[in-house]
């Protein structure tokens, strides 16, 4: 083979492959745009019987959020109730709430953070559904971790 038939046979063989790549590129483009891709769809709530309070962000010293499922009644405070209904959304300002209210008879004292029964064994956080039921003779009020475990205490989710 003599030197003008190898560039000949080159520029052939480069032509071939460049044909082939942009018809291959042209039929897969086409094919690609006229194939419909599944579409999407937004589904219900998981439970919509279930209130669902979303808390979206804190913003200003404020707490901002929506309630979806199902209407409700939101209580940050003995004087703050607010009734919503599905989705509406709120705006708590966060001096306004007020857990220390939801105990039935005191108040807690500054700066604590877990509460015992005198009675039990575990120490929960002052926020747990379980701290609420300790009746208030029996509660023991605890600044840290520490404290509590200190005094012989577990602590329980």
């Amino acid at each position: 083979m003599n030197k003008t038939q190898l560039i000949n046979l080159t520029i052939s063989i480069t032509l071939i492959l460049s044909i082939g790549l942009l018809i291959g590129y042209t039929v897969g483009y086409f094919y690609a745009t006229t194939k419909s891709f599944p579409e999407i769809q937004i589904v219900d709530e998981i439970n919509p019987g279930i209130t669902t309070i979303k808390l979206l962000e804190v913003k200003n010293g404020q707490l901002i959020g929506k309630i979806s499922g199902r209407s409700a009644r939101l209580a940050y405070s003995s004087d703050n109730i607010m009734e919503l209904e599905i989705e509406d959304e709120f705006i708590i300002p966060l001096s306004k709430i007020n857990l220390k209210d939801f105990y039935v008879s005191d108040t807690i004292p500054n700066d604590v953070q877990f509460i015992a029964s005198s009675q039990g064994k575990y120490y929960y956080s002052v926020l747990d559904k379980k701290a609420f039921n300790i009746s208030t003779k029996n509660r023991l009020y605890f600044k840290n971790s520490q404290e509590a475990e200190n005094k012989g205490y577990i602590f329980k989710n």
